[in-house]
């Protein structure tokens, strides 16, 4: 049974929480902590191929990302403790697809930026077929080690990121390029994204109405990779599921922004539907807000 290295903080209600793409469960250390307060234990996983869960040297599509973490959740609803499965960007779409392909061993998904299917450019999209991990993991970057490693930790140190254990995980996805496997698994990953199947028998947004179990997301005003436009089809999809705009976070950089996201996110796993007025911008922006009308267009 194939193992995954998993990172635990805390004590209490158990949340699995999924990285996003290329970084490792260490980036959540910083949430973990906000969420301890609340009477949370997060089980932060290395996703397969990626932080010290071996690369399984085949795609890693959605689903197979997810295998694992339902296996993990299986044990532990085994025992009483279904958990709440919660994701970002690459993260978040593995989360909801764990709760697609077995809600029974959870019992809710939050997915923070998820990376969904595009609407719009997919013909652009299956030039992601192009992308060979074979050929990724044959380039001589591990040569760069020595120059790659002071580089990423430099960048971790910086002021701007010093507590943003997320953005920490970024900088230090400069040298985990340097492993041969890690880079055959972060272009299979991104391959896959790519070519993931929005409608048909697999797609994911046909699939997505048939989600049972309660579902929330969360995202980011000045998020420009993965932006709060997906939330119209999410809305005409779930029209049951929690959708919450943070109009001072990003996709990747928050500074000290990261406190709002954590913050945003126990108020969700706490149910609290008073959020927008309870929990206000760290540095004096705009709250958090409830999408009650979704954005004009989708991607």
């Amino acid at each position: 049974m194939e193992e995954i290295h998993r990172s635990e903080w805390g004590a209490g209600r158990p949340v699995l929480a999924l990285h996003p793409l290329g970084l490792d469960g260490g980036a959540f250390e910083g949430i973990a902590q906000v969420l301890m307060g609340h009477g949370f234990r997060t089980i932060a996983v290395d996703l397969p191929g990626f932080g010290r869960t071996p690369y399984p040297r085949e795609p890693l599509t959605p689903a197979r990302l997810a295998r694992p973490v339902i296996r993990l959740a299986q044990e532990l609803a085994s025992v009483g403790k279904p958990p709440v499965v919660i994701g970002i960007s690459l993260g978040g779409r593995v989360a909801l697809e764990c709760a697609l392909e077995a809600p029974e061993v959870f019992r809710e998904v939050i997915a923070i930026a998820p990376y969904l299917p595009w609407l719009r450019y997919r013909e652009l999209l299956r030039l992601g077929r192009i992308l060979s991990p074979e050929a990724a993991e044959r380039l001589h970057l591990e040569r760069l080690w020595p120059v790659l490693r002071p580089l990423a930790y430099g960048l971790e140190h910086i002021p701007h990121l010093r507590d943003d254990q997320v953005a920490q995980a970024g900088a230090r996805l400069v040298y985990f390029l340097s492993c041969p496997a890690t880079r055959a698994a972060f272009v299979s990953a991104a391959r896959e994204l790519a070519l993931d199947k929005a409608f048909g028998e697999e797609g994911f947004w046909t699939r997505l109405p048939t989600l049972p179990v309660p579902a929330s997301f969360l995202w980011g005003g000045r998020d420009h990779l993965v932006t709060s436009r997906f939330s119209e089809r999410v809305a005409k999809s779930l029209p049951e599921a929690r959708q919450r705009l943070l109009p001072c976070a990003g996709h990747a950089l928050n500074g000290p922004h990261h406190r709002c996201v954590a913050h945003a996110l126990a108020l969700l796993l706490c149910n609290a539907d008073d959020g927008s007025e309870r929990m206000a911008c760290s540095v004096g922006e705009p709250p958090i807000k409830l999408l009650r009308e979704a954005p004009s267009s989708a991607q």
